[in-house]
């Protein structure tokens, strides 16, 4: 077997058990979605069903502004509301309006419905980000070792390595990447207020329409399908860039010179993977959406390790590493590399 073969093929093997990981989260992900839409569903539900007459409620019947009970009622939710963001960090600009929201004599029907359900959105945007970050630095630091593992293993040399700070990684993932300037965390920012904004304006105008119950519910259904489609995607492109910022680093860590774009080839591949597949680089050239994936949103392409006959990895590291280099079996386990190896 060619050496580009060998390691094309291991890319490969590691490219597809991090789809595997990136799928599993946007499961996890499309859970946290479903539930939040199935309390939506629950407040819509209720409070249609409490001030409708003949199934409609009318706009002027939407502004009318809760009796005394149901304002009390309200603003017990609203505590309960800013307990939780001072337990979970929910948004700060948020927790002042329920702050003032819990001070007023009167709120509006309508005005209660939609603080109920942005609510929900607050909470799952939160979790959102949070998760998704604790998934970039996973990806990130597992992308690094295994293919360190991957090289150490496929030369028959081994030498202790920096564990990678999880603080560093934190600084780097928070620097944006894209032209306009956004992390990740200020898309899904910018994804929860698209989804509130069209939420409330739909809600508004399904009550001016004389929509039915049924007809509003399934409306709100779409507009979550839509936000976790959005979610996927962020969840896909972020952690196809910051893989290949992590092989890269690798890559310079031990000395690697070149590298190859390799494309999982199929009929989903995209025109650009496709004459991108099997071109070489030198590292000084490595740029992440120019000539190292991701070529664009849900790409699939990787980097391979691309060495010319006269490299020789041993000697490289024994120079490097003040000689003190392992010989050490091909088949050795990643567990057990891990645990000699990465210095913690």
């Amino acid at each position: 077997m060619k050496n580009s073969e060998y390691w094309s093929r291991r890319v490969e093997e590691l490219e597809k058990a991090q789809v595997l990981n990136e799928t599993k989260y946007i499961q996890i992900l499309n859970k946290e979605y479903e539930r939040a839409l199935s309390n939506v569903k629950k407040e819509v539900n209720n409070w249609l069903a409490r001030f409708s007459i003949n199934n409609q409620v009318s706009l002027k019947d939407a502004k009318k502004w809760l009796n005394t009970n149901e304002l009390q009622e309200l603003k017990w939710d609203v505590e309960e509301y800013i307990k939780y963001g001072q337990e979970n960090g929910i948004d700060l600009i948020w927790k002042k309006e329920l702050e003032n929201a819990s001070s007023k004599i009167h709120i509006a029907r309508l005005e209660a419905l939609q603080m109920q359900i942005r609510q929900e959105i607050e909470k799952i945007s939160y979790n959102e980000k949070t998760s998704t970050e604790d998934f970039i630095i996973e990806t990130y630091k597992d992308t690094y070792y295994k293919f360190a593992y991957e090289l150490q293993k496929g030369h028959n040399v081994a030498f202790q390595i920096a564990a990678l700070d999880t603080d560093t990684i934190k600084k780097i993932i928070s620097k944006p990447w894209t032209t306009d300037g956004f992390t990740f965390s200020d898309r899904i920012w910018k994804n929860k207020q698209s989804l509130i904004n069209t939420l409330q304006t739909e809600l508004t105008q399904s009550i001016i329409r004389g929509k039915a119950p049924d007809e509003i519910i399934e409306k709100i259904s779409k507009d979550f399908g839509v936000a976790k489609y959005r979610a996927a995607n962020l969840v896909m492109t972020e952690s196809a860039f910051f893989a290949s910022a992590s092989r890269k680093k690798c890559f310079k860590d031990l000395w690697v010179e070149q590298y190859e774009n390799v494309a999982t080839l199929d009929s989903h591949t995209s025109e650009i993977c496709r004459e991108i597949d099997g071109t070489t680089f030198n590292m000084s050239d490595y740029k992440e959406g120019v000539t190292a994936p991701p070529f664009h949103v849900k790409c699939r392409t990787t980097t391979a390790p691309y060495f010319n006959d006269e490299f020789e990895f041993g000697e490289r590291a024994a120079r490097n590493t003040d000689g003190k280099t392992y010989y050490v079996p091909s088949n050795i386990k990643y567990n057990e590399w891990y645990k000699k190896y990465v210095n913690n």
